[in-house]
């Protein structure tokens, strides 16, 4: 099934996000999210792209670190708006 747009994630660290936007890149679904605080404040500060993995019924996100795919899928997602 996978994650949608509007969707709030927690990730195993607690850090809590809410997804903007989606992307294909590579047959792979990436994902502009940003974080939320304790009570679900929106901070503008922590802007994270996640990549998908879906496991049957699970569904599971990594934060992309290397900075070559961020660029790209930034251009991605900034072409979207």
């Amino acid at each position: 099934m996978g994650l949608k747009r509007n969707c709030i994630i927690v990730l195993e660290n607690n850090e809590q996000y809410i997804i903007l936007n989606e992307a294909m890149y590579y047959g792979k679904k990436y994902f502009l999210a940003m974080g939320l605080d304790q009570n679900r404040v929106v901070n503008n500060k922590n802007v994270v792209i996640l990549e998908e993995y879906v496991s049957g019924f699970e569904t599971y996100v990594t934060k992309v670190i290397d900075s070559e795919t961020i660029k790209v899928l930034t251009r991605m997602f900034k072409a979207q708006n």
